[in-house]
């Protein structure tokens, strides 16, 4: 621009040039130091270079907006291409562009915090080794279209990704070979992976729940029909086994149940105005008989004046039996089973602490016990009638009140399971 602007002042200077020398033509001539046929001819002279001059300042002005515009043009190309580039850098999804070289050229904020913040102008195959993804690369760079399955990629912390790899060509030239650029692009099946292997989990478990006391009443009905036909003390026996056995997988067919009805509910809201202490201590009622025959007790404490909740009470009285069953079959016996309503530091909900004396969990197991059929002692857990979907069916219906259950747990002295409920607006 500054070259430019010299030009203009070129011209100025020259144009200036010629009317003073006009101007002295003209003096001349008027004090008759000029003859006529000079000053004609230096008129003439002047008029040519005069039009000349401004023949080339039209010049300059037409060169000087072609220049404006391909500077414009220029200008909106690198917006856009820092447009593009910040809307591939928003974007969730980890992207790479990769040259011809097999350098990566670009890579937004996901993939440089997928595969280290060092990547740029580095050799995409020191982060992607797998040999279809190698193939695939050198192919597209190639320029042969070739049509290739999944690549997956699983990092070291676990999380997997579906790598789809295609060419990017600029548009400038009719010569692609040079300029072509291959886009990486990484959508992530985490969660997918996760919860197709927790339905593959759920399956197998609830099919071995349910086999195992089938195949218990399976062999005790072919023992009646058999060797224990007229013998009454084995067919009383056996009887009572098969009992104990299908009320075990009515209760574990309830809770299958009862845990598919609260997820088709998970994203209603509950509106009831619960009181909660008449919940409390009707779930203790509930429980009292089998607590006395272990010599436990409950212990209560309110908060004062005790507020409504807002909550589904049905499903809430379902968390507190849970809770409360849970501490009266595995506290140790002649303890107490503490029950607590405390209000929460925002003022806004009510927090619910159950907490027995027992022999307490082991941290290994505390961030697996919302697990459908996760069991510490699967032994104990089925000889006491447990499903391993109590707590599963807590942690659920929490979610469905926007809680969550907290457990802490101090071995040899004992568990609790806290939970917090939205108090009613008055």
């Amino acid at each position: 621009m500054n070259i430019h602007i010299k030009a203009y002042q070129s011209i100025l200077s020259e144009r200036f040039a010629l009317m003073v020398l006009i101007a002295i033509t003209a003096f001349l001539w008027s004090v008759n130091q000029v003859n006529l046929l000079s000053l004609f001819v230096i008129s003439g002279i002047s008029a040519f270079l005069l039009v000349q001059l401004e023949i080339k300042r039209r010049t300059q002005e037409l060169v000087d907006k072609r220049l404006a515009d391909f500077e414009k043009k220029i200008t909106h190309s690198r917006k856009m291409k820092s447009l593009q580039a910040n809307a591939l850098d928003g974007l969730p999804s980890p992207i790479l562009l990769v040259d011809s070289n097999n350098i990566i050229s670009f890579a937004n904020s996901a993939a440089l915090d997928l595969l280290g913040h060092n990547i740029p102008s580095n050799d995409v195959f020191l982060y992607l080794r797998q040999s279809n993804f190698v193939a695939a690369l050198e192919n597209i760079i190639a320029g042969k279209k070739i049509e290739y399955g999944v690549i997956r990629y699983t990092n070291s912390q676990g999380r997997s990704f579906d790598v789809t790899v295609a060419p990017v060509t600029s548009s400038s030239t009719t010569d692609t070979s040079s300029n072509i650029q291959v886009m990486v692009f990484f959508y992530e099946v985490t969660s997918l992976l996760q919860t197709e292997q927790m339905r593959v989990d759920f399956v197998a478990n609830a099919s071995h729940e349910l086999r195992t006391p089938l195949t218990s009443i399976t062999g005790f009905i072919e023992t009646l029909q058999g060797p224990a036909a007229h013998d009454s003390a084995a067919r009383q026996r056996f009887l009572d086994i098969m009992s104990r056995e299908s009320n075990r997988m009515i209760r574990l067919i309830d809770d299958l149940l009862s845990l598919s009805r609260i997820e088709m509910t998970r994203h209603v809201s509950p509106d009831q105005l619960v009181d909660l202490r008449n919940l409390i201590n009707s779930s203790i009622r509930t429980l009292t008989s089998q607590a006395a025959d272990r010599n436990l007790t409950f212990e209560t404490q309110f908060v004062e004046p005790s507020p409504k909740v807002k909550a589904d009470s049905d499903q809430i009285t379902q968390v507190l039996i849970n809770l409360l069953g849970n501490a009266v079959k595995y506290a140790d016996a002649q303890t107490k089973i503490h029950v607590s309503v405390s209000t929460h530091a925002n003022s806004k909900h009510l927090i619910i602490t159950i907490r027995d004396e027992g022999p307490g969990i082991a941290p290994e197991h505390l961030a697996r016990l919302t697990e459908r059929f996760y069991r510490i002692d699967t032994a104990r857990s089925r000889k006491m009638g447990g499903t391993g979907l109590g707590l599963a069916i807590v942690k659920h219906i929490l979610l469905r009140h926007s809680g969550q259950l907290e457990i802490k747990s101090v071995i040899g002295e004992g568990t609790s399971f806290a939970f917090k409920l939205p108090i009613a607006e008055n």
